[in-house]
């Protein structure tokens, strides 16, 4: 889409593609896993199949054994008998043949009953096996039921994520495209050179860089606001919301200071992820610090991996190396404000200790300040390691934009309807 970009524009259309993507994988890896699952179990059925075999071919050497020890034992029996009568008979050559017999048929019944006891342990291990198989059967028929039950499921949930999200997708998709029909050619032109922007190669970012990036055009500005709206659902209903006091109410005042409050922070904090994104690798958002006293405090965002050495000013602790890591804390606010939060922001540095540097960013209203209360500020802030940039535009001026875009937002729900 090139030119005609809002800021991500371009991938949104990318994420639907990249939703639709991940729905064909996880049906894939599910069917895959399906598959195994039905594998397993015929494997496992394959191998009770032939361990019933191998048990009913050791119950019929078993039996057969059994015969040769009840033959072995008959023997043994008469062997016995006529050794007793040729003993009452006297007669020393009966008595040396049945002796003999006697001990022919001890030796037939010795081995008779060992090759029973083989035969018959054989089998009950042999039984033991086939259980055995049969628990692998019942376990992989158990498995692969839950796992149809599990991924049919699993595909239902993911289907509907996927639909629901691709619709709003779209619908952002659609409603950044109809921003963008409004808008002139210069306008789009001045928000895709701001998107666009990279450091200089092998040159350090200079302080003047920073700051341009941090004060864009209004255009950006309106730009930064439309894409929120159309792609952050909870943005999306606090406007709309917003639109509609603004609408029915009487008293605007009202409904511009909530706008003031909760709408121009957000801002900023999207002005400066913006601003720098272009410099690093990637930025982390909200990243939970534990404290060494046992509490935490939250990083507005850490800018990773800057790709040329950042110089946010003069002095020690205000320049990056290429390849270091940014942190960065955001504040809004009329004067007073920003001076009744240095303890806040002192605390919050404590969750810099990580980065190899960082910076709080606040608006202009820093300078209306009385010369001492700024500079206790200044000095408070670099000392706990976390020096503080005036220069983000002024809170009146953010809040005229975003008392517009509401405004705007009100009329055209007024046009539609």
């Amino acid at each position: 889409m090139g030119q005609v970009s809002v800021f991500a524009l371009d991938t949104l259309s990318m994420a639907i593609c990249n939703l639709r993507t991940a729905q064909r994988e996880t049906y894939e890896c599910c069917d895959d896993g399906i598959c195994k699952a039905e594998q397993i179990l015929q494997d496992t059925e394959s191998e009770l199949q032939r361990s019933r075999a191998l048990l009913e071919a050791a119950r019929v050497v078993e039996a057969a054994k059994l015969a040769l020890l009840g033959k072995a034992e008959v023997r043994m029996a008469r062997a016995v008998a006529e050794e007793a009568a040729a003993l009452a008979s006297c007669n020393p050559l009966a008595i040396a043949a049945a002796t003999a017999e006697v001990a022919a048929a001890s030796a037939e019944l010795a081995e008779a009953t060992e090759g029973y006891q083989k035969a018959r342990e054989h089998r009950e291990r042999l039984e033991h096996r086939r259980d055995l198989a049969q628990k692998c059967v019942d376990l992989a028929q158990a498995n692969l039921e839950m796992l149809r039950l599990r991924y049919q499921y699993g595909k239902m949930q993911v289907g509907d994520i996927v639909i629901r999200g691709c619709n709003r997708l779209q619908a952002a998709h659609a409603d950044l495209e109809a921003y963008l029909a409004r808008i002139s050619p210069q306008a789009r032109q001045i928000i895709h050179d701001y998107k666009s922007w990279e450091p200089k190669e092998k040159k350090p970012i200079e302080p003047k860089e920073v700051h341009d990036r941090l004060n864009p055009d209004e255009t950006v500005v309106d730009g930064v606001l439309e894409y929120i709206y159309a792609t952050d659902l909870r943005f999306h209903a606090s406007i709309d919301r917003l639109s509609a006091q603004m609408r029915s109410s009487e008293n605007t005042v009202e409904v511009e200071a909530k706008i003031k409050k909760n709408v121009v922070g957000r801002l900023c904090e999207e002005l400066v992820i913006r601003a720098f994104q272009p410099m690093g690798e990637h930025i982390e958002q909200q990243h939970v610090c534990y404290l060494d006293n046992g509490s935490f405090t939250k990083v507005d965002m850490i800018l990773y991996g800057l790709k040329e050495p950042l110089i946010l000013g003069r002095g020690e602790g205000m320049g990056g190396k290429k390849g270091g890591s940014l942190a960065i804390e955001v504040k809004s606010g009329k004067a007073e404000y920003i001076y009744s939060q240095i303890a806040h922001m002192e605390n919050q540095a404590k969750g810099h200790a990580s980065c190899d540097i960082s910076c709080t960013v606040c608006t202009r209203d820093i300078n209306d300040l009385s010369p001492e209360q700024k500079e206790e500020v200044k000095n408070c802030l670099k000392a706990a390691g976390s020096p503080i940039l005036g220069m983000l535009p002024r809170k009146s001026e953010l809040d005229t934009r975003c008392i517009r875009f509401v405004k705007a937002k009100a009329r055209s729900s007024n046009d539609v309807q």
